[in-house]
């Protein structure tokens, strides 16, 4: 596979910028290293910044026709891609708690952070980030006057009650696609595991932590999942550090921050099932009912001590 990292500013361009100009920087990458053996193309977290992209209709969207000449040329290649997507509710849908009613129109739409598939075979598989950050994805709405705006889509957004695999047109591998801060919810992603993953893509933006530890915890957190769940991972970030994760946890290649990359790799698919990918937390919860026992025991162990007739 190939993992591109474009290295856009997401706080002076990426969300101000041309949106065809930026797709055209990341597919110029990706041609200096794709080749006839490469199954996926990876891109990072809102790769795609079109303020329209609708899924109600999305072939006709320009970034998503854009990506189609392109992966004509490739017929074997699958492209997974953070975006910006949004959905207008018809009539006699549920209208979830998350959407947004149009100012002019008594209708309603939702705007997800979302990971897409795309393939030569214009199947098109989507995926809306279910765990959101607070304070700029989600918010309250009695304090949605508060929400904090870092580029893009912010308020509340919507979501999916689970997770969800890609699978493949021309193969047997599934895909957790996973975006940005869920890769710290192991319990979460051995879901993904349960339903099938093989491998783990992880998609971020880790460029607004600027040069602090931010994304390099990050990555940290992707290199212990994978030992979690015994699944090679990858990682791609706008910038920040994008990755090649081996099941074990070692950081096979890692890119520079704040520098444009490409990266190539092999990669091997698992079905082995670990007992953190079945159970998740379990360890965890019950060390956590334990120790409030042991506290508890010492507190009525005091207080008995203390009322004892000397």
């Amino acid at each position: 596979m190939v993992v591109v990292q474009p290295n856009i500013d997401p706080y002076n361009e990426k969300f101000s910028g041309d949106f065809q100009d930026q797709l055209n920087k990341m597919l110029a990458l990706a041609d200096t290293k794709i080749d006839s053996n490469t199954a996926y193309l990876l891109f990072p977290e809102t790769a795609l910044t079109d303020p329209d992209i609708w899924e109600n209709n999305l072939q006709t969207n320009p970034s998503i026709q854009l990506i189609g000449d392109y992966l004509r040329k490739h017929p074997n290649l699958r492209l997974i891609t953070g975006a910006g997507t949004a959905r207008e509710y018809q009539k006699g849908d549920v209208i979830p708690e998350s959407a947004r009613k149009y100012t002019d129109a008594d209708s309603y739409y939702d705007d997800y952070n979302t990971a897409l598939q795309l393939d030569s075979s214009k199947k098109i598989q989507i995926y809306h980030k279910s765990k959101l950050v607070p304070g700029v994805e989600y918010t309250p709405s009695l304090l949605s006057k508060l929400a904090v705006h870092l580029g893009g889509t912010s308020g509340t957004l919507g979501t999916q009650k689970e997770p969800s695999v890609f699978y493949s047109a021309y193969s047997k591998t599934t895909i957790a696609p996973v975006i940005c801060y869920e890769s710290i919810y192991g319990a979460y992603l051995g879901e993904y595991v349960r339903k099938g993953a093989q491998l783990i893509f992880i998609i971020t933006n880790d460029g607004w932590w600027q040069d602090t530890p931010g994304y390099r915890q990050h990555l940290c957190y992707g290199a212990m999942l994978a030992s979690e769940t015994r699944r090679e991972i990858v990682q791609c970030a706008n910038t920040g550090y994008s990755a090649i994760i081996n099941e074990k946890g070692d950081i096979l290649q890692r890119t520079n921050w704040w520098e444009p990359a490409v990266i190539k790799a092999a990669l091997y698919p698992s079905n082995d099932l670990t007992f953190y990918a079945l159970h998740g937390d379990y360890l965890g919860f019950y060390s956590c009912i334990l120790c409030a026992l042991l506290v508890a025991f010492l507190i009525i162990a005091r207080i008995r001590s203390h009322f004892r007739p000397k």
